[in-house]
């Protein structure tokens, strides 16, 4: 490909542009385009089918395609073409002209913006009359990433003014003054960097990290004061950045590479940083950082390891720190462990040395932006349409339910999913470690439990909020998981009135789960017998439903258990529902049938 330079010329008043046709009578080998009324030169209505015939053209006689009466070459464009063809369009006929100048009225379309990204410069014909038009229109290709220097004045009339910085200033008359100051403007246009429309956006990492560290300083201090609404605390980052983008002319390079700029130091103003193009993948479901250098993610229940790292465990800590802010929580030496939730209800874990060898290491288990109903379960192999049914009927009937699951096998997903059958004139409480439950219920009111402060104090435990939740008039009570001491007052609920609440354990399957519950309860601190425990456990819980994450990444009911009483000092089930495993596909996921053992329900009524 040719030497080319691409000069877009608009003006602020609409009005025709008298130093135009002199200035382009010199340039060699000049390719002039318009837009808007003009009827002069050839027109192209479909520019895929032009670039397609003409593509392969020689030089030649794509200048004489181009041919007008005036003898310059001229392209009409009655309307700006799709910017999927400017690109390809450039390709084709750069290779006939060293000067490509393209005017008409403003326009800011997706196709007149690829025109903007490929030409060097943006020259305006300016006067005081039509200056404020020039600066809004400037403004808003600020926010598309153009810098303020790619817009270039010519200045038309009187003196120019002390505040503008004009490239030329264009006496009224076309006399001596106005060819000097054609010939100036002439010679300015060697400072146009050549045309190159394959060129790709590339920011150098190193680079990058020193825009970052110039510019985060000027927005921080600009943030100040603005409170707590975090819509205005963007909307103002956004306008500083772009500011400081537009106006910063040591950072060059194309528009691609400006918006990277800018996208990178604002997810590391407001967001996460480098963590933020995971968040907003809807294929990852948890992310984990290892080290600064270690980052993985699970994809569709595989883990696989990603190129994210992070310059330095400052930078770590910077983000743990935002993490935890708006939810109070701290994590230091004397307190090295947390678990936090960000604004979506994503559960975070935090562990930060000396008790993290390698590093402070964070775990994000996302938050599903939909959610999740058993139609969407039923639908993703988690379990059939005959276990739904008898789950509604578990809660329409308000039995009392616990979830029992290993790590990351679904169980808040499934807890979720079955408070949403919950009928809506329902007083409903939930209590959680990390709020991440969203029910979607109109009468619900959401309890998170808070950890010691600086000084040890002011901790308040889930057990705590478990005996509160009794005093709040509920209806059922949810809480997030038991794992310790409030599993005792969770079973006394249980019995007490509050037919039809739900929990979770972490237990393999549903008879590990009955020994499970009996160890936490016996962690309350309360000297019990075992027998007595046993008959708590008997008279709260009706059902068992275990999730499990299968070898393939897979998440699936696997068994619905009912308690159905004691035989001697032995609690006795029976399993209504199970997972039966029947194999392997070429891919390596299991293949198995949801089925019925056939039982009856010890519970429900009717006994079906």
């Amino acid at each position: 490909m040719s030497d080319c330079r691409l000069i877009v010329c608009w003006s602020a008043g609409g009005q025709d542009i008298p130093w135009l046709e002199p200035l382009a009578e010199n340039l060699p080998s000049l390719l002039r385009i318009t837009t808007g009324d003009s009827d002069e030169g050839a027109r192209i209505y479909d520019f895929g089918s032009w670039i397609e015939r003409n593509r392969d053209l020689p030089a030649s006689l794509l200048c004489n395609y181009f041919m007008s009466e005036s003898a310059v070459p001229q392209l009409h464009m009655p309307s700006c073409p799709p910017d999927q063809c400017v690109l390809p369009f450039l390709n084709t006929i750069s290779k006939a002209f060293s000067w490509i100048v393209l005017t008409g009225p403003v326009d800011l379309s997706p196709g007149m913006i690829a025109w903007l990204e490929n030409a060097g410069t943006l020259f305006w014909d300016v006067s005081s009359d039509t200056y404020p038009r020039f600066q809004t229109v400037r403004e808003e290709l600020a926010n598309q990433h153009f810098p303020y220097s790619f817009s270039k004045i010519i200045w038309s009339g009187e003196d120019i003014p002390a505040d503008v910085q004009a490239l030329q200033q264009m006496p009224p008359t076309t006399g001596k003054e106005f060819h000097e100051a054609i010939a100036s403007l002439q010679k300015s246009l060697e400072t146009v960097p050549i045309m190159s429309p394959t060129k790709k956006s590339c920011v150098d990492s190193k680079n990058l990290e020193e825009f970052k560290e110039r510019l985060q300083p000027q927005i921080l201090e600009q943030l100040k004061g603005t409170g707590n609404s975090s819509v205005q605390t963007r909307e103002k980052a956004e306008a500083t950045l772009t500011a400081c983008l537009a106006g910063d002319p040591s950072i060059a390079g194309d528009r691609q590479t400006r918006e990277k700029i800018y996208q990178k130091v604002l997810e590391d103003v407001l967001g996460l940083g480098e963590l933020e193009p995971l968040l907003k993948d809807p294929t990852v479901s948890e992310i984990m950082v290892n080290s600064r250098e270690k980052v993985f993610v699970e994809r569709r229940g595989r883990l696989e390891f990603t190129d994210v790292h992070f310059p330095s465990d400052a930078q770590i800590r910077t983000l743990i720190d935002r993490i935890i802010a708006p939810i109070g929580r701290r994590v230091d030496e004397s307190m090295p462990l947390c678990d936090a939730r960000l604004a979506d209800g994503s559960r975070v874990n935090i562990v930060i040395p000396p008790l993290a060898l390698d590093g402070p290491s964070i775990t994000i288990r996302k938050f599903s932006e939909n959610k999740l109903g058993f139609p969407q379960l039923i639908s993703f192999g988690s379990l059939n349409e005959e276990m739904t049914g008898y789950l509604d009927r578990t809660i329409k009937e308000k039995k009392n339910i616990v979830v029992s699951g290993g790590t990351g096998s679904g169980k808040t997903t499934l807890l979720n999913a079955l408070a949403g059958l919950i009928p809506d004139d329902e007083r409903i409480v939930t209590i959680e470690d990390a709020a991440e439950l969203r029910l979607g219920k109109p009468h619900v009111v959401r309890l998170e439990s808070r950890p010691p402060n600086a000084e040890g104090q002011g901790a308040i435990p889930i057990r705590r909020l478990v005996i509160n939740a009794l005093r709040m008039r509920p209806d059922r009570i949810v809480v997030g998981e038991c794992r310790g001491g409030e599993a005792l007052d969770m079973l006394q609920a249980m019995n007490t009135g509050h037919d039809g609440s739900l929990t979770t354990v972490h237990a393999n399957s549903p008879r590990d789960a009955l020994g499970r519950i009996e160890t936490l309860v016996l962690m309350a601190g309360i000297d019990l017998p075992v027998r007595v425990v046993r008959e708590q456990i008997r008279s709260a819980v009706h059902v068992i439903v275990q999730q499990a994450r299968l070898g393939d990444g897979s998440r699936k009911i696997i068994s619905i258990t009912e308690l159905t009483g004691m035989e001697e000092d032995r609690l006795t089930t029976q399993e209504l529902f199970r997972f039966r495993k029947t194999g392997q596909d070429a891919d390596e996921r299991y293949l198995g049938v949801f089925e019925s053992t056939g039982l009856r329900s010890w519970h429900l009524k009717g006994n079906t």
